[in-house]
Parts: structure tokens; sequence; C-alpha cells
């Protein structure tokens, strides 16, 4: 008698993704499953011309799968309403979570997939990457936002290895498999004379989040590097963390800080205050309107502000009855960094317990105590101690034009 083929972790976790898939598309689940379909078509708005219905209806539904098995619920002041519960994967390790889309009714695993479950419960990695190597059912992705590689086995997926060749841009979701990775679904993969294309993309995105850089134990330590070098630089050049004055002059001060520092391509993109810049008027000279402010933090870096002036003012003695709900604002708004309302709290601290009590409709809040796990507690713990700039993947200064900067392709999108 044939002894049945050993069954390896590799195989067993190519089996459980398609059963989490299979979960989330069955009958049982199409009402939900639908419902946020129609919310990410309704945020992403009509596909373009040249696209292909039948990719466009392929793609929002590949999308919603993937939330519902990796992601969960999106963040709860996100651009739209998803589910409100954690994965299925998470909530297959025991998180609580409605009837969402995501409930594991139904699916059962045993200890061994378990035990995968639990290295998935971050998502693994999800992201842009370039095939640097192929072999037999193995293939090397270079990832473009943490610039590192991923040995992924492609064995029993829905692509096989034979698909795929070196320089192909792809996007993918990769879950870990002991040493190895494995495609959580099936990848886009797209054609080797798009890749600039799909640079610019990278570069937008960690424009907007650069978190998915540090997983890269080397590029977070650069970014801190960086980051002190730039606080004594700005230091020196403005001898003070803080440039008030008029939309003009703070660009201009913005400018002067760029050429002081510099911005190697191989190391360093851009500076994320870039979308503050954006936001200014075009014509900023009137001298009653200094609103603006260019500050400078030793770990965060660099934030261009709109709404200094009226912070400093919320933050300055005396107490006037319209500070209070302005600041209650101030701090439902993501967008203001904690470090600078920790800035003005040390400039202006007479009157702090009284005007964040009355903010936050907390009798008997003594800022001495409470204050800076206040401000600490508001921003995303993921995020709240990461460095402020931007670090893109050595792979840019091959793939973008001659002289062009990522900050040139962010400025395009």
């Amino acid at each position: 008698m044939t002894p049945p083929p050993r069954t390896t972790h590799r195989d067993l976790a190519t089996r459980l993704v398609h059963r989490l898939v299979a979960h989330v598309l069955r009958p049982a689940n199409a009402a939900a499953f639908d419902r946020l379909v129609d919310a990410v078509r309704a945020e992403a708005g009509p596909p373009p011309d040249d696209l292909d219905p039948g990719r466009y209806v392929e793609a929002t539904r590949g999308c919603v799968t993937d939330l519902l098995v990796h992601e969960g619920s999106p963040a709860p002041d996100g651009p739209w309403a998803g589910p409100p519960g954690p994965s299925l994967v998470r909530r297959l390790l025991g998180e609580p979570g409605a009837d969402d889309g995501a409930a594991p009714d139904g699916l059962d695993v045993d200890d061994a997939e378990r035990a995968l479950l639990a290295g998935w419960r971050s998502g693994g990695v999800h992201g842009f990457f370039l095939v640097t190597d192929v072999v037999d059912e193995h293939a090397v992705l270079h990832n473009l936002e943490d610039d590192l590689d991923y040995p992924v086995w492609t064995g029993r997926s829905q692509v096989p290895a034979s698909a795929l060749a070196p320089d192909l841009p792809l996007a993918a979701r990769v879950l870990p498999v002991g040493a190895g990775w494995i495609f959580a679904g099936t990848p886009d993969i797209y054609p080797p004379d798009d890749l600039a294309n799909v640079v610019e993309g990278v570069v937008g995105l960690l424009a907007a989040s650069p978190c998915p850089a540090y997983r890269n134990p080397a590029r977070l330590a650069r970014a801190r590097e960086l980051v002190a070098d730039h606080h004594r630089a700005f230091l020196d050049l403005f001898g003070d963390v803080v440039v008030e004055g008029t939309a003009t002059h703070v660009i201009d001060a913005y400018l002067r800080f760029q050429e002081r520092i510099g911005a190697p391509a191989d190391e360093f993109a851009l500076l994320p205050s870039l979308r503050d810049v954006r936001r200014l008027p075009d014509d900023g000279t009137d001298p009653d309107d200094a609103a603006f402010a260019l500050a400078h933090h030793p770990v965060k870096g660099l934030r261009l502000l709109d709404c200094y002036a009226q912070l400093r003012e919320v933050h300055t003695p005396p107490l006037a009855p319209w500070k209070p709900p302005r600041l209650a604002q101030v701090l439902a708004d993501p967008d203001v960094p904690s470090w600078v309302l920790v800035l003005l709290a040390e400039r202006y601290a007479d009157h702090l317990d009284a005007l964040y009590g009355a903010a936050l409709d907390r009798p008997g809040l003594a800022w001495a105590r409470d204050g800076a796990a206040l401000l600490r507690d508001r921003e995303p713990a993921a995020t709240r101690d990461e460095p402020g700039l931007m670090m893109t993947s050595s792979i840019m200064g091959r793939v973008l034009p001659p002289g062009d900067e990522p900050a040139d392709a962010l400025s395009r999108r």
C-alpha cells in the first residue's frame, strides 16, 4: 500500500488560505460581502474609462475579500464605513466582533492551523514588490516600501513561479510560514514597463504613511539618525524650533531648511510636510496674516502648520470662554501633532489645568500629572514613536527617470 503524501507546513498554510477566502465568499455571507463591495466602489469612484469592467469588478471583490480576511475594520475615522469588527484571522484567534462579514461561524481550525493564524494576526506584509529571482517553486520579491527581500513559495498557489520573472512588479499580500512566505491571494501583476508608475504610487503611499518602511531596522535607524541631524540643523539655522510668519515667510524658511539638509534620493526622499505646503495660500504676503509656522521635533521631524497662531492664542492666558471648545476641536483632529501641543504647553503653562480640564470635561485634571499621557494617547500606538520623514527603497534611483526625485514623483500625483 502506497503511503499518503506527506503534508508540509507550507501545504497546510496554503490550504488554510484557501479555506479563509472560501469562508468569506460563502453564500450565507453574500449580503454582508456585497454591502462592503458597494462601500468600496462608492469611495473609489467611477473606474477609469480604459479599465475593463470585468477587471474592475474582480479588483473590488478581491479588495473586499482581502479586507475581511486580513484587515478587518478600517480606522473609525476612515473615509468609508467598513465592517465594525476585527479580521477573520483575528476572530478565529478569539477576538470578539459582530456578524459583520468576518464572523468565523462554521469554520473550525485545528492546533496546527491556529499556530499559523497567530503568525498572521497582523496581516503579514501587504504592498508593492519587484520580482528579483525565480527558482523552481520559489520567487524572491523585493518590497518597494521596506527595502527587504521576501522569499515566497509559490507551490499550490494560484500564481505559479512560471508566471513570474525578474523585474516584474506586483502588488500582493504575503504571509509568514516558517522562514519563508506564501501569497495570501492572487497578486496583481503589472507589465515590466509599468514599473516607474508603480514606484510613483509607492512614493505617494510612503509620503502619506511612512511606517511600512520601518519594518526594516536599518531604515528605521537611518531615519532616526537623519531626523536628529535635521533638528540640529534647524536650530542652527533659525535659533528656535518654531518659525512663525506669513505663508510666504514660512515657505521661504522651508526652502532654506531643505537647502541646508539636502535630500539624497538613495537615502532620504522628502519631508511629509510637503503635504502641508500644498495647503498654504498662493499669496500669503500680508503681514497681518502671520498665522503660519514651521516647527521641527527631534523625533517626529518637520511640520508646516496653518493653525499655529490660533493654537498659540488658545494656550495664552487669560482663559476665555471660546478657548476650551476650540481646543476640544484640535484634540479631536488627528492632523494636529501632539508634540506641537506639548511645545505650546511648555511655553504657556499658566492655565493648562483649567483649559484642558474644560476642553475634555474632566474636572480636576492636572496637567503636570495627566498631560503627557493625554496627548500621547491621542496618537496611534503603532506610529507615535516613528521618525517623521519618508525613507525610500534603494531601487528608486534606478527606476525613476534620470534627474527625477521622489518629491518630483509625488508632485505629479
